[in-house]
């Protein structure tokens, strides 16, 4: 089979390889592939950020065995491991060749004290699926049964279901917090945060505001839900006095656009410190701020810490991945509404053949896109 693998620790050094199809172990599900969507996590492999080639070197003997990487993937099982009893939650859902199947990244291990508890979504002892372990980007791929999520193939299609993963992050952000009826702030209008819009408006969010300096992006963020966006003027890194102002600009043109209602939960999705510093200094007493985004120097400084999250009995919720297996079955009875599944399909701005996945990557490196979906098999 083709398959997309990260060789060597480096930028790029991405190759085309012919593989063997891999072996569908006891527990696993042998699923033929039919498309996969490029995630942040991906551009960071390509351009070997130490944050995550960490791991794949711990993995992959230091890459003497090289990664096929990929995580957001859909297709066709067809073959079911001797050993799998079923699949979501309880293994209650039979499984059999010729489902079509979405896949959880996190491979969890049941019996940390996080597990045991059921926050899954926080093992300590999580694998991820193209990044510890081969990965989608590629015709065949095998995962543990408990990692496959049943589709409806009539109802969802390949290009939504592919994203299912991604779009389980925004729907663990906008509901971790009652959205309905309130002004919902989301910074950062990349895929995550364009998916968190869509399920902020689903679950009935009053107003919704965009902040993000892409003119493209905040376009998308516009068509599919977002009622105001505010585009920010980012300052040279090493002005201080520069990026105070521009903070400082951004959040009354929040405050502004939120009234008469006040900004009662804001999500930050772009990692940014400056926007972190925003959020916080924008959200009203009382709010809620949702942290998903990931700063690139991995460490932020919160310049008015006492006085916005202290004085300003602010809650601040950490999300990481899908809460397994709420998350997904929240996201099964989102996809059931034509006008979700829709908006979703404006977030995909561009579908490449597999073959072409160093444009594809370069498309999305660029930023000049939603979501990027490779077709890895024909309909």
């Amino acid at each position: 089979m083709k398959a997309i693998r990260k060789t060597a620790p480096r930028p790029g050094a991405l190759d085309w390889a012919d593989v063997p199809v891999p072996a569908c172990g006891p527990d696993d599900v042998l699923v033929r592939v039919r498309a996969a969507s490029l995630c942040g996590t991906d551009a960071h492999i390509y351009d070997w950020d130490a944050s995550i080639g960490d791991k794949i070197l711990a993995a992959t003997d230091n890459l003497r065995r090289p990664l096929i990487i990929g995580h957001e993937f859909c297709g066709e099982v067809v073959e079911v491991g001797r050993e799998v009893k079923g699949v979501g939650e309880g293994a209650a859902e039979p499984i059999r060749a010729g489902d079509f199947v979405s896949a959880e990244s996190h491979i969890v291990c049941g019996v940390c004290y996080q597990c045991r508890l059921g926050q899954y979504h926080v093992c300590t002892r999580e694998t991820i699926i193209g990044v510890q372990r081969d990965g989608g980007f590629a015709e065949y791929v095998a995962i543990p049964a408990p990692c496959a999520w049943l589709n409806d193939p009539s109802l969802v299609p390949v290009e939504v279901a592919c994203i299912e993963e991604p779009f389980g992050n925004a729907v663990h952000a906008a509901t971790e917090f009652d959205v309905r009826d309130r002004c919902v702030v989301v910074f950062g209008a990349g895929p995550i945060g364009l998916f968190s819009i869509i399920v902020a408006a689903a679950e009935g969010a009053a107003r919704i505001l965009a902040v993000d300096p892409s003119p493209f992006r905040l376009d998308l963020a516009s068509r599919v839900g977002a009622h105001v966006t505010l585009q920010t003027e980012p300052a040279p890194p090493g002005d201080r006095a520069a990026r105070a102002r521009e903070r400082e600009r951004i959040v009354g043109r929040i405050r502004d656009a939120a009234a008469p209602l006040e900004a009662d939960v804001i999500m930050e999705m772009s990692g940014h410190p400056d926007a972190l510093d925003a959020a916080l200094r924008a959200v009203r007493r009382g709010g809620e701020v949702i942290l998903f985004g990931l700063p690139r120097q991995g460490a932020v400084t919160l310049e008015r810490y006492s006085e916005d999250v202290i004085f300003g009995g602010v809650t601040l919720k950490g999300i990481i991945g899908r809460k397994i297996y709420g998350t997904w079955a929240r996201t099964r009875s989102l996809l059931a509404r034509p006008e979700v599944r829709s908006k979703i399909r404006t977030v995909i701005t561009h579908t490449f053949p597999f073959a072409r996945y160093e444009e594809a990557f370069r498309q999305m490196i660029g930023r000049a896109s939603g979501k990027v979906v490779l077709r890895v098999a024909a309909d």
